[in-house]
């Protein structure tokens, strides 16, 4: 709800796409800088502390954008500032603690069902996706972008009181004795040497930082396209949130059986293929059926290479693996986000999509090409010892 609230209220501030982009930007670039530290944090303490403290300081940030737009303490430039800068500290809290979370995730279930957990949060995410944005439109219209601040910080509450009875099992903490520099530098080999956990970060970087034009720029999409109001842009969000639930669940259930990794590539230029489909359509109700196959692809793709992810990580270096992870996934989110507003700024939105589309195919064709040539230089190595 306050994605919604916070993208619509920026737009009407500003009516720049570009400042839709630097608020994506700004909440997600401290993953690129903070999340290895967030890694070694993770790996030293405990992991469900760390989230509570998390969930304290972004109820604060939500509270205090209900504040000033509720009392118009702010207007115009300075109030886009405000907003702007509380995105940044809710992005120091989610770079500092995101580590923690991704790597308890896994400790909660049998390692053998660790993609369906995967698969499983992304489900809970997406399906706040689909009923947040239409509460976000309802609520908008009849009670303003304040009700919707309010309503997210209250929500904190309710997440802080499930972690405080969550009881993971013993973590395994990582070697004592290091430095923070250390326990960095040992995360950065430990991912970086191994080829599999290094395309597997690359591969992240490049698909969300093209997949993020959608999400990013949709409330321009919806105002200069279909000269929509706030009530249309929920209904659009919704329907890509919809897709993304759908895509959680079969992500979910092929997890398991399927870890082939020509379907991750597969996945990758159909979400290609979408988004320049997005880009070209004329008629509103493709666009929804677009939006809704997208939000699919896009969560699958993302379920898929985390969990290949995942499944190739030790427990104690888990932290500072999955921050470096998160710098690259997070990370390409941010830069794309802006590169996209940019773009959009320079020409237009759709314009955008069909060259991020177009990007996102040759992304998914490279990466099948590699792991190819890969297969058959490793066949070839083999084949000259025996």
């Amino acid at each position: 709800m306050q994605q919604v609230a916070q993208a619509w209220l920026i737009l009407e501030l500003t009516g720049s796409p570009f400042y839709l982009g630097l608020d994506a930007f700004l909440g997600m670039a401290p993953m690129l800088c903070l999340s290895p530290v967030g890694g070694a944090i993770a790996d030293r303490f405990d992991r469900r502390k760390l989230l509570l403290g998390s969930q304290a300081v972004q109820l604060v940030s939500a509270l205090a954008l209900a504040i000033l737009v509720g009392t118009q303490a702010l207007q115009g430039v300075p109030l886009v500032y405000a907003v702007l800068s509380l995105s940044l500290l809710t992005g120091v809290a989610q770079a500092l603690s995101g580590p923690a979370y991704l790597a308890l995730l896994p400790n909660l279930v049998p390692k053998a069902f660790v993609g369906q957990a995967i698969a499983g949060n992304a489900l809970q995410f997406n399906l706040a996706r689909v009923v947040g944005p239409m509460l976000a439109g309802l609520v908008m219209v009849r009670f303003g972008a304040t009700a919707c601040f309010a309503l997210n910080a209250l929500s904190f509450l309710a997440v802080m009181a499930a972690l405080s009875v969550i009881r993971p099992p013993q973590q395994v903490a990582a070697a004592v004795g290091q430095s923070w520099q250390q326990d960095i530098l040992v995360g950065l080999r430990y991912v970086l040497c191994d080829p599999t956990r290094r395309r597997l970060c690359l591969l992240a970087a490049l698909t969300t930082g093209l997949g993020v034009a959608v999400p990013t720029l949709l409330p321009q999409y919806t105002k200069t396209v279909w000269c929509g109001d706030e009530a249309l842009f929920a209904h659009l969000v919704a329907c890509s949130g919809l897709g993304a639930v759908v895509g959680a669940i079969t992500a979910a259930t092929v997890a398991k059986s399927v870890s082939s990794p020509a379907l991750v590539f597969g996945v990758q230029v159909a979400l290609g293929l979408c988004m320049l489909l997005l880009a070209v359509t004329g008629w509103f109700w493709l666009a929804c059926c677009w939006l809704f196959v997208g939000g699919a692809l896009l969560v699958g793709a993302y379920a898929l290479v985390t969990t290949c992810f995942q499944q190739k990580l030790e427990d104690d270096m888990r932290g500072r693996s999955v921050s470096l992870y998160m710098v690259c996934f997070r990370g390409g989110m941010a830069l794309g986000g802006l590169l996209a507003g940019a773009v959009a700024h320079r020409w237009n939105v759709p314009t955008t999509f069909g060259l991020a589309g177009l990007a996102l195919c040759v992304v998914g064709l490279w990466a099948a090409f590699d792991q190819h040539t890969l297969r058959r230089a490793t066949g070839d190595l083999s084949a000259q010892r025996q």
